[in-house]
């Protein structure tokens, strides 16, 4: 199997819930069966090369923030035409559906669970740094999900912290049954990783939009497009709404929740 890994947050600001809060950092992985690898990289630089023939925006990496907000060069776009590469990954992610798992940390997470604070290094990890702990337990996750059948995995994580093709992963993997190869990347050189760029995006901006106190359309229209993919996730859970719920709506979501998973 072949995983992709993107971080997400959003401004450290108050967000008028009383769970999900500001400071939170959250990992998203996306796994791909190694059969649909050379397909998706080849459809991806396929249809950047056609977007350059239509609209003459040429970029060499779907970076779905600047999309969304129509930066350079995305901004060279006609009107609704971002939002409509939006639908067109949603229908390709509705088609494969492909597994995806989530971690968030803040600063409730530890204490949620009677965890005081943790310290220490692994893989170049802090322990102590909320985005740090937020990877670490995103790929402790991946190795409990699918230690049963453990397959070679072939891990990328989007660059940032690292050069690309700086190894990763390894001594959190150290006894995976199977081969485990983990890289940093650029987004621009694997097309899986820009896969996963779209589907922390979605996660993330639904997150801050359920958390409006008005929505627009454009926002609704976002909100029931992530819901129709119907993600493979174990971490998340559908729910319908009326189009104006409120925050405290969406707390008592997470209320039902927490009760249910005995917090």
């Amino acid at each position: 199997m072949h995983i992709a890994i993107d971080d997400t947050y959003g401004p450290e600001i108050a967000t008028g819930s009383s769970f999900v809060t500001g400071d939170r950092r959250t990992h998203v992985a996306v796994v791909f069966p190694d059969e649909d690898v050379q397909d998706i990289r080849r459809q991806a630089a396929e249809c950047l090369a056609e977007i350059a023939v239509l609209t003459g925006v040429v970029a060499n990496e779907f970076h779905f923030v600047d999309i969304y907000n129509r930066k350079s060069p995305w901004d060279k776009l006609p009107d609704q035409a971002n939002l409509r590469l939006f639908e067109f990954f949603a229908s390709i992610y509705k088609h494969y559906r492909w597994p995806v798992l989530i971690q968030t940390i803040d600063t409730r997470t530890l204490g949620d669970h009677g965890i005081g604070g943790l310290a220490g290094i692994i893989d170049g990890l802090d322990l102590s740094d909320r985005a740090d702990l937020s990877l670490v337990w995103l790929l402790i996750k991946l190795k409990i999900k699918f230690k049963k059948n453990p397959e070679p995995i072939t891990l990328f994580i989007d660059e940032g912290r690292k050069k690309p093709g700086t190894q990763f992963g390894s001594k959190i993997f150290h006894d995976w049954q199977g081969s485990f190869s983990g890289c940093y990347s650029s987004s621009a050189a694997e097309p899986l990783l820009q896969v996963a760029d779209f589907m922390a995006f979605c996660i993330n901006r639904s997150t801050h939009l359920a958390m409006k106190s008005k929505r627009s359309d454009v926002d609704s229209w976002f909100l029931n497009l992530v819901g129709g993919m119907r993600m493979d996730c174990d971490d998340l859970k559908l729910h319908t709404l009326p189009k104006n719920f409120s925050v405290v709506d969406f707390d008592g979501l997470h209320v039902q929740d927490r009760v249910e998973k005995g917090l």
